[in-house]
């Protein structure tokens, strides 16, 4: 019931703004005269000395309608992006020990959302903040997610990122899919091996 409420509004929402741009196209005047901002905060401390590579960054988050796809290093914040107004949690890929500037992916992601609703006004400016206070998910933190709120985050929210994992909340670990190990399993040596033993054989 929690998921199709959500899905219900986000189509709502993302119906509106299909309707205003075809209005701007057809040139009727869309443009709100108090615009909606939201800027995201990675609220994570900076440690290790201030070293990039053992900070945690943020790979993406996404709230209501509006994904904020480049990474936050700690300490950092998003630029402001365009929002409409509306209540609603926040969910972010935490990338723990990763260098956004390293130019390689993020060896472990960790999907969370936030502890409570993101609430904003029409015509004002909401800061989204992620840290260890204001998320759950994170299990060194001693907070990890139920698996029906990450299996929503990790196939609904950012199913891209998980699309050949499988996700387990209670460890924050990803394995490779059933159907992704058989298919390596299928095409490892040692798998070939009684195949060619058997020809030869044969």
């Amino acid at each position: 019931m929690k998921t199709l409420v959500r899905t219900r509004f986000v189509l709502a929402a993302i119906a509106a703004i299909a309707t205003c741009v075809v209005s701007s196209v057809a040139l009727v005047d869309c443009d709100d005269p108090d615009p909606t901002f939201a800027v995201v905060d990675n609220a994570f401390p900076l440690v290790g000395g201030g070293d990039a590579a053992a900070q945690t960054a943020l790979g993406k988050v996404w709230w209501v309608v509006t994904l904020f796809p480049d990474p936050i290093a700690a300490g950092s914040s998003s630029d402001a992006n365009r929002v409409i107004p509306a209540s609603d949690y926040a969910y972010a890929l935490l990338a723990p020990k990763w260098d956004p500037s390293s130019g390689t992916p993020p060896p472990t992601l960790i999907p969370v959302r936030t502890k409570d609703k993101v609430s904003v006004a029409r015509g004002d400016t909401v800061h989204v903040v992620i840290s260890d206070d204001t998320v759950i998910g994170d299990c060194a933190a001693g907070h990890p997610l139920s698996q029906d709120d990450a299996d929503f985050i990790t196939q609904r929210i950012f199913p891209g990122e998980f699309s050949n994992v499988t996700y387990d909340a209670s460890t924050c670990t990803a394995t490779p899919s059933t159907r992704d190990a058989s298919a390596a399993s299928d095409a490892s040596p040692d798998a070939e091996a009684p195949r060619d033993a058997a020809h030869a054989g044969g």
